[in-house]
């Protein structure tokens, strides 16, 4: 198997995890594995080398392998990833621990299976993308912050941006048709299953069953919205008042002025918004025994089957 693996080095975890990386890769025969300094890197060997490879590795954050989506979409190649950014909640929702050396035994395994891209105004994501306080959350998210507090710099940045947060108006589409407007703090569209650090989007969100996740924190009391945090930590259905939750194929949103869009933990867009979802855009390397409990994935046996 002809592999191509890209680390980010300046991952939180990169640096660290080099030697490990280059003992256990470097002993395989078609191995070609490259430092990528930066997107601009990532992204150019993948266009030189990914056709040539019969499977792509990624070591990075979240973001790192957001950004590279775009192209993966387009090699269409089996993708296994290196979790060694701060959150890691791609792996988290694909059931891959994020230990490194056990997620390179993962992403060299026979299983693979075909996972759900999220889309907003053209651009792909795993995860999320927000509006409001999360695009607060993300500047205030510095190299140093993540190294020091990693998963904990979240709920740090997370504090701090909704002290000084300020409701802004939305009227959202569901599947074409006019579902609710309102003052908000912030609207999350997802296609997987965590984000900011384990935060669960829905108790039933996964990234292969064709639909997008996304969830509205309305204006509240301090007690209100500790719940609606305490809600999506531990993915708790039930009515809140600050807290609207519901699934749909599309999502339209409006704002009475531009508000930019934070996807995957990078603003690349802002509003107005599509949101839709891509069936099966991606094939990822997964365990090859998944746990009893994961929610992440509602149709992997499914796939397993029909590749058998």
């Amino acid at each position: 198997m002809r592999l191509l693996i890209l680390i980010n080095p300046n991952a939180n975890r990169g640096e660290e995890a080099m030697p490990h990386l280059k003992d256990r890769f470097g002993g395989e025969p078609d191995a070609r594995l490259i430092e990528a300094e930066s997107p601009e890197d990532m992204l150019e060997s993948l266009k030189t080398y990914g056709p040539e490879a019969d499977r792509i590795i990624i070591g990075g954050g979240d973001g790192t392998i957001s950004a590279a989506l775009p192209t993966l979409m387009e090699l269409k190649k089996p993708l296994g990833i290196l979790p060694l950014g701060t959150a890691n909640d791609f792996v988290r929702t694909l059931s891959i621990p994020e230990d490194p050396a056990q997620a390179a035994e993962i992403a060299l395994g026979e299983r693979t299976h075909h996972i759900d891209v999220g889309m907003v105004n053209g651009n792909p994501f795993l995860n999320v993308a927000s509006v409001g306080v999360a695009t607060k959350v993300s500047e205030l998210q510095t190299k140093d912050l993540k190294r020091h507090l990693r998963v904990l710099s979240y709920a740090v940045s997370f504090r701090e941006a909704i002290r000084d947060a300020k409701p802004f108006y939305v009227s959202i589409e569901v599947d074409e048709k006019s579902y609710w407007s309102g003052m908000v703090h912030q609207v999350s569209v997802a296609n997987g299953r965590f984000h900011g650090g384990g935060l669960v989007v829905s108790e039933d969100a996964a990234i292969d069953d064709g639909k997008l996740n996304f969830y509205v924190v309305r204006p509240g009391t301090f007690l209100e919205l500790v719940a609606c945090v305490a809600s999506l930590r531990f993915g708790l259905g039930g009515e809140l008042e600050a807290l609207k939750r519901q699934a749909a194929k599309t999502v339209r949103l409006k704002t009475t002025r531009p508000k930019h869009i934070n996807v995957d933990g990078d603003v690349r867009s802002e509003t107005p918004a599509e949101f839709s979802v891509v069936r099966k855009a991606l094939e990822v390397a997964i365990p090859k025994e998944l746990p009893a409990n994961q929610r992440g994935l509602v149709d992997a046996d499914a796939d397993r089957q029909s590749d058998d």
